[in-house]
């Protein structure tokens, strides 16, 4: 809708119309006339004559009459006063509880950090020992470890600080871990398993005649040309070449 202003030709009064619609109508006297006569009298009311005649009672709702509508004032300048209005710090709830207030006290702090130090410390203490001991361990079976591998070859060399042909695993260097080229018979299996659980009680101090724990605690596993074998006994009775198994 264009909203303007025109001169009703009955009355001569001022009038909202709108310049899209063909008719407009004039508030005070009722008068219905062409849009454009009413834009032509506003141009030069004083050379027209108006009638004030009464207009005859129109049949209809349909109306020509525009009101001019303004906003409200009151909403844009209350929304105006609070933006310019300075912002208040929110008060802090009195029964609420943050972080900051359940800092436990340097003292406290200090004396969790140093046990939690000491244990660290305690931990390493226990630790350390036992893992240079096993170190120092390996390396020496390491390097006396070729007359075990009696029966079949294998690669006793080193690369990069690791053995090639086997491995050592266990906190008490009581699991080896064999791989040779060539085919092996259980009784392989079995010789090469009492050369290593002898070296072994040698470098530990431990009584050959004692099979517990001289064999009891020690395996042996060979990859070889014709398959996996392994072996590890519980008694005397067990070690036999009958009780080498075959891995799957």
């Amino acid at each position: 809708m264009a909203s303007t202003q025109g001169i009703c030709k009955n009355c001569g009064s001022l009038i909202m119309l709108n310049d899209r619609e063909e008719l407009c109508e004039c508030l005070f006297c009722d008068c219905v006339f062409p849009t454009s006569e009413a834009l032509e009298i506003l141009k030069n009311p004083g050379a027209y004559t108006f009638p004030n005649e009464p207009q005859p009672k129109r049949e209809g709702v349909k109306r020509y009459n525009v009101t001019p509508v303004y906003p409200d004032p009151i909403p844009a300048a209350v929304k105006r006063a609070e933006a310019e209005a300075p912002k208040k710090k929110a008060e802090k709830n009195p029964y609420e509880v943050s972080p900051d207030d359940i800092k436990a006290p340097r003292k406290t702090l200090a004396w969790v950090l140093g046990i939690s130090i000491g244990v660290i410390v305690l931990v390493v203490g226990i630790c350390w020992p036992l893992y240079s001991a096993r170190v120092t361990h390996r390396n020496q079976l390491s390097s006396d470890i070729s007359p075990v591998f009696s029966e079949f070859k294998v690669d006793t060399s080193e690369e990069n600080g690791y053995t090639v042909g086997f491995s050592l695993r266990g906190q008490s260097n009581n699991n080896l871990a064999v791989t040779t080229s060539e085919d092996v018979t259980n009784d392989d299996v079995l010789l090469t398993f009492k050369n290593f659980a002898v070296l072994r009680a040698k470098e530990y101090g431990i009584d050959e005649n004692n099979f517990a724990n001289c064999y009891g605690n020690v395996k042996l596993t060979v990859y070889a040309a014709n398959g996996g074998f392994t072996l590890d006994v519980n008694q005397e009775s067990d070690l036999t070449a009958d009780n080498v198994t075959p891995l799957s």
